[in-house]
């Protein structure tokens, strides 16, 4: 570490590469946040469901960030380490020259139809979720390679690195490749308990495994910022880089959600709900996404999705709220102007019937009506785990929605716990920050870094007039939707 400095003038940033947008903190030892920054992304989508983007441009909107980042930095001040959390799961193809051979193929893509079972035959789907710890799904970079295989297996075979954006970004910024297991796993192609690429899975794709980057440690010191990339980020030559995770695993360390019982929800393009979980075996058993999350010292981590559920919210709010550039400031506006049950109206954001019986409903009670819908699905989500023995006594709720109203509080109501609001929109950033401070010695593990950090929060508690209105209607949600 940096001799001679206090711990307001030794500085972490983190960075939280999502599908929709860039976020980015500059947090120092102590935990003051000095700044945050946010870059929209922007993707290509093509004909036959493709959904696709420019990983260079989206490596120049880091660096851009990560530039805007440093200029908090107090006088004497340094970065002392930088660490990335990302949504992950897109393919890219890399070669000999380090360039991209093609645009990258995003999770949302829709292109994959039978070329999973065209490379692989039929696959036991108990099987890979034992193995990869995610269900078997029609999308990731497993899917995207076997369509390469059957229509393009040209350029599998002409690629010199195959590889994610974040672990694209992380060479660029210090010429090491290497990714994460937690990163890893929505490639599905990795063995998640040994952490180690399963050789069976590249040799039906027909890819050696010298192509992939190696998996390290979370937390692992992978290289430090070259002199390019110095120039290019405005950060030191010599900034030591650190391996970070998947999204959710770092806002649920940026939130404080490291033990069993505690519960994050995460409001993004998807609305995911994270819960650390001793046994890993149970996660697989209840159809949970699995991440190795601070395995083999602490818990893994359980994940459900309402998937993309964002998109589908914001094109009613388009048809039936606001089509304008402050749509989502008049949707919350509204929203807070109705009643608990908007008035007797229920949708189901993620589902079209229900919509055509909106008649006599104003816009107060539709936009209520779409963030209830979305409560509901998360609670009809816990009541399945609960069902199954699990127990929560309270939720970080984080991501964009977390910082309005009346959203966090319906989500309280309805789901009928505690929530509360820590870090926010940044919680991703925020744990990342903590990993670089982990992995360059600042702090011990994550449960010392919480110790250590004193962050702001906001907590909701239920409340109890609007505990009848919403069992009612959530009653009336699950009978119209089930």
């Amino acid at each position: 570490m940096p001799g001679g400095l206090n711990r307001e003038q030794i500085g972490f940033i983190g960075l939280d590469i999502g599908t929709s947008a860039i976020k980015g903190v500059l947090m120092t030892a102590a935990g003051t946040i000095l700044s945050r920054e946010t870059h929209k992304v922007a993707h290509l989508s093509a004909e036959n469901n493709q959904v696709q983007f420019d990983v260079e441009r989206l490596y120049r909107s880091v660096t851009d960030v990560i530039r805007r980042l440093t200029l908090a930095l107090p006088s004497g001040g340094t970065v002392a380490g930088l660490s990335i959390a990302s949504a992950s799961g897109n393919t890219v193809l890399v070669n000999e020259q380090g360039k991209p051979m093609l645009p990258a193929i995003s999770w949302m893509d829709a292109r994959v139809r039978d070329e999973i079972e065209t490379v692989f035959g039929r696959m036991d789907t108990g099987e890979v979720h034992e193995r990869v710890g995610w269900p078997l799904l029609n999308a990731f970079p497993i899917a995207h390679l076997a369509w390469m295989r059957c229509h393009s297996p040209e350029l599998l075979d002409a690629a010199a690195v195959i590889c994610m954006s974040t672990d694209y970004i992380l060479y660029k910024l210090t010429g090491t490749w290497a990714v994460d297991p937690s990163t890893a796993t929505t490639m599905y192609l990795q063995e998640q308990q040994t952490g180690q690429w399963h050789l069976p899975t590249l040799h039906a794709l027909g890819i050696p495994e010298h192509k992939l980057p190696p998996i390290r440690p979370t937390g692992s010191v992978i290289g430090e910022i070259s002199i390019e990339a110095a120039l290019e980020t405005g950060l030191a030559h010599g900034t030591p880089v650190v391996l970070g995770t998947f999204d959710h695993p770092c806002a649920a360390r940026g939130t404080g959600v490291i033990d069993e019982g505690q519960l994050l929800l995460s409001c993004g393009t998807s609305w995911v709900g994270f819960c650390p979980m001793n046994e890993r075996q149970r996660s697989v058993e209840l159809q949970l996404l699995t991440d190795p999350y601070l395995h083999p010292a602490g818990t893994w981590g359980g994940m459900f999705s309402l998937s993309a559920i964002s998109s589908s919210i914001d094109g009613y709010i388009r048809r039936f709220v606001s089509g304008g550039p402050d749509r989502y400031h008049e949707f919350n506006r509204l929203a807070a102007s109705a009643k608990h049950g908007a008035g007797g109206l229920t949708l189901n954001p993620s589902r079209q019937e229900g919509f055509d019986n909106r008649e006599g409903y104003g816009k107060p009670d539709i936009a209520r009506a779409l963030m209830e819908g979305t409560a509901y699905l998360l609670k009809r989500e816990l009541n399945r785990l609960e069902a199954a023995g699990m127990r929560f006594t309270s939720a970080a709720l984080v991501g964009g929605p977390s910082e309005t109203n009346p959203w966090p509080q319906i989500v309280a109501d309805v789901l009928g716990m505690e929530v509360r609001t820590v870090n926010g929109s940044c919680a991703g950033a925020v744990g990342a920050a903590i990993v670089a401070g982990i992995g360059v010695g600042q702090y011990a593990d994550e449960r010392d870094a919480l110790q250590e950090l004193d962050f702001p929060e906001v907590v909701r508690e239920p409340d109890q007039s609007a505990e009848s209105v919403y069992h009612e209607r959530f009653c009336t949600f699950q009978d119209s939707y089930r």
